[in-house]
């Protein structure tokens, strides 16, 4: 899991994008939302999940999970 640990330390760290093949927590997601931090979750082979940050994805912001 991306916990909301993580994603403290991440933002401390000036990280502006976290990938996991796990699931984040819903406050990891609110973080990230906060913070302007890209968060995707699920990451398999051919697909993933966006969480929040679309944009440094180049995708659309209605694919956020």
């Amino acid at each position: 899991r991306v916990s909301s640990e993580m994603m403290q330390k991440a933002a401390q760290m000036g990280i502006p994008f976290v990938a996991s093949r796990n699931s984040p927590t819903s406050l990891s997601v609110e973080m990230a939302r906060a913070w302007g931090i890209t968060l995707v979750g699920y990451v398999r082979r051919q697909t993933l999940r966006v969480y929040s940050g679309p944009e440094r994805l180049g995708v659309p912001a209605e694919t956020v999970t």
